[in-house]
């Protein structure tokens, strides 16, 4: 776990630093806030196919071998970043960087797999706290190097750092991390490859709730994703923010995912059960999307932004130990592979809708609608909880 933690945080650090001078680095080559949305859509098409590839691949072969290609994929795709000397040539690096996204998927396999079913959430909440502390640590180290200077930013060399510590999770991941699938485990997710693709599907949606989890992936994704996409134009415009306030602002974000995810989600979790804690965090997303809206007065704009973060350090480990509990044996890796495809398919969507409802009517559409679908999916997710509570108790049996 530790290992796996260390590796995941190196590389994460570096894709903070770089996601929040994403938008302004393609600005800087005459890129529109429609086509600042194609760097999120890429990167999220190519992780749409390969979460689900290297998920599969992770079942049948391991989990090590499948991590530590994702990793030095990632490094190459941050080094592409900053040697980028255009918009199309920073679009193919992020579709480079997409393919490299599964890393995050065989993760959290390997905590399911060294996990017990109460513990299991506490674990993911872990891999959550290094996406929080790349977050934190991120944005106000690229902010730094960046520079003071408005009208000459220095783009490349955070990039090039961040490949820098993406190479050195590598390293650590080749000699630290260890194997953690069970040889009949690999054994049976073969068997269940030479299945007709219809029935190693009906495998994998064993239960109506994998269904509900998989869609509430795609959900989240669409509605955070055109706000992660358009947060750096839409402060721009509204408060007049530089890639140095940016960078404050994601830290700030990045401390919340850490407190909650790395101290708080395993106190929540025994309090409430995963499937509750699941409907808390789509509640306080949506409050933090409403908010933003009526955030004429900065108080207000930081309550929302704290209201959004928490949404969103709740939903990650919840929905991913949720999808653990329902996978079927042998298939917690390809379940959790589908699951981020889905969060990549919202991805995908999420900014192309919410860049052209941006640019062509108004700054706040993308916000509302997100709430609005949030609510709506929340008022229906919320049929399954009980469902998803009896198969846990069910697994947890099984564990004792």
């Amino acid at each position: 776990m530790l290992a796996v933690f260390l590796s995941i945080f190196l590389d994460l650090v570096g894709f903070g630093i770089i996601l929040p001078l994403l938008p302004f680095y393609a600005e800087h080559y005459g890129a529109t806030a429609f086509m600042v949305t194609w760097l999120a859509t890429s990167f999220s098409i190519f992780q749409l196919t390969f979460s689900y590839i290297w998920g599969r691949l992770s079942d049948r072969i391991g989990r090590k071998p499948i991590f530590i290609a994702c990793l030095a994929v990632s490094a190459g795709a941050y080094l592409w970043t900053g040697l980028a000397e255009s918009f199309a040539v920073l679009i193919v690096a992020r579709c480079v960087s997409g393919i490299a996204s599964g890393k995050i998927s065989v993760a959290q396999a390997i905590v399911a797999d060294v996990t017990t079913p109460e513990n299991r959430a506490k674990g993911m909440g872990l891999m959550g706290a290094a996406f929080g502390l790349g977050f934190t640590l991120g944005p106000a180290i690229g902010s730094f190097m960046v520079g003071d200077d408005p009208s000459n930013p220095d783009f490349q060399s955070p990039m090039f750092l961040a490949a820098g510590l993406s190479a050195l999770g590598l390293l650590l991941a080749i000699f630290t991390v260890k194997e953690s699938l069970p040889a009949e485990e690999r054994a049976s997710a073969k068997a269940a490859d030479r299945l007709p693709f219809k029935q190693q599907m009906s495998l994998v949606f064993n239960t109506p709730a994998v269904a509900w989890l998989v869609g509430s992936f795609f959900i989240v994704s669409f509605v955070f994703s055109q706000v992660e996409t358009l947060f750096p134009l839409w402060t721009e415009r509204n408060y007049g923010w530089t890639p140095k306030d940016l960078g404050y602002c994601f830290a700030y974000i990045g401390v919340i995912l850490v407190i909650i995810q790395g101290r708080l989600i395993g106190p929540l979790t025994k309090w409430l059960g995963e499937p509750k804690l699941l409907l808390v965090g789509l509640a306080a997303l949506t409050i933090g999307l409403y908010s933003t809206t009526v955030a004429f007065h900065f108080s207000i704009f930081i309550v929302a932004i704290t209201f959004m973060s928490i949404g969103i350090a709740i939903l990650n480990p919840t929905h991913s130990a949720l999808i653990s509990f329902v996978a079927a044996k042998g298939q917690q890796g390809t379940t959790l592979g589908i699951a981020n495809s889905f969060s990549g398919l919202g991805r995908i969507f999420g900014p192309l809708w919410g860049g052209a409802f941006f640019q062509f009517v108004d700054y706040d559409m993308p916000l509302i609608i997100g709430g609005t679908i949030t609510v709506i999916f929340l008022i229906l997710v919320s049929r399954v909880v009980i469902g998803i509570n009896s198969h846990k108790d069910k697994e947890e049996g099984a564990e004792a």
